[in-house]
């Protein structure tokens, strides 16, 4: 399916005429015919904002972006913040957080599903990828879940018991602990020293725990510009439910774990070099693939602030 995005009204030279393709059945679309070096018009920029919320996650092939344009089209979606202050950050531009690592040099272990920073009261909006290397090979894909698509899967009776639950999120959920530690082992910390050390992250996660407590959030929440109802609750960072048994909680969660690694909800996305993946994090989950073994992967990352709609 594709479809041709004109403008409403004739505008400036800038205008140009996108085509939003569908990626998959139920998640994704992909933006042909447009090239993000050059500047869009106000119609255009609308036209991205819509088919994300429409979407989820939106995707553009093969982009030459400079810092500055990938930051200028961050803000056409929203405020670029700094997530994870012990990524190294692009020289001057320090919204722009570098991801860049092999399995030979960060263990790291896989990913989980996840919402972004969900151990938060306000998670962030969106995040916006620019892939500046990709692994000789092949590997390393970005995986989206429609949590939206997860919650359709529900037999009518359930969904309305897990709309009436609460679940606990928490930054250390996760029982890959140690592979947490050493994401918080300091990135932009000189190799060989003690700040680098998996002891120095492991520090840097009990401060963080007692800085952001575990919080209470809805298991299921509305999307606040589509109306679609969705699965909020994560295996990365939601540790029980609220008012069942332990063995009730871990049951109901891995049942919606299993929902949201359905492949029929899913977008699995081969990166090309300067590819560009922009997601909802409000509407999505996703999880990226570690299959490339000592190849090279950089990415450059910018995350838009929590806008008080969600």
């Amino acid at each position: 399916m594709s479809t041709v995005l004109k403008p409403s009204q004739p505008e400036a030279d800038a205008d140009q005429e996108l085509h939003v393709r569908r990626y998959k059945p139920l998640i994704g679309a992909v933006i042909e015919n447009v090239d993000l070096s050059k500047p869009l018009s106000e119609s255009n920029r609308q036209a991205l904002r819509q088919a994300l919320v429409d979407h989820g996650v939106i995707f553009f092939r093969e982009q030459t972006l400079t810092p500055a344009q990938h930051v200028a089209l961050a803000r056409i979606f929203g405020n670029p913040i700094r997530k994870n202050i012990y990524l190294p950050a692009v020289t001057d531009f320090p919204e722009i957080e570098v991801i860049a690592h092999s399995d030979s040099t960060r263990s790291g272990g896989t990913d989980n599903w996840h919402v972004d920073v969900s151990w938060q009261h306000q998670p962030p909006k969106a995040t916006v990828l620019h892939a500046q290397e990709i692994p000789e090979g092949g590997g390393g894909d970005t995986i989206w879940s429609s949590a939206a698509a997860v919650y359709d899967l529900l037999d009518a009776d359930l969904a309305r018991y897990f709309e009436k639950l609460s679940a606990v999120n928490t930054f250390i959920a996760s029982p890959k602990k140690g592979a947490l530690a050493e994401l918080l082992s300091g990135y932009d910390i000189p190799e060989g020293s003690e700040e680098n050390s998996v002891e120095a992250g492991l520090a840097r996660v009990r401060d963080a725990a007692q800085k952001y407590p575990p919080i209470e959030v809805p298991v299921i929440k509305t999307h606040p510009e589509n109306g679609r109802k969705l699965v909020f609750v994560n295996e990365g960072h939601t540790s029980h439910l609220l008012g069942v048994s332990k063995t009730a909680s871990q049951n109901l969660l891995n049942y919606l774990y299993d929902l949201v690694k359905t492949p029929e909800v899913q977008a699995r996305f081969e990166w090309r070099q300067g590819d560009v993946a922009i997601w909802d994090n409000r509407q999505v989950q996703h999880y990226a693939a570690r299959d490339y073994g000592s190849a090279r992967r950089r990415i450059h990352r910018i995350t838009l602030e929590h806008d008080g709609a969600f």
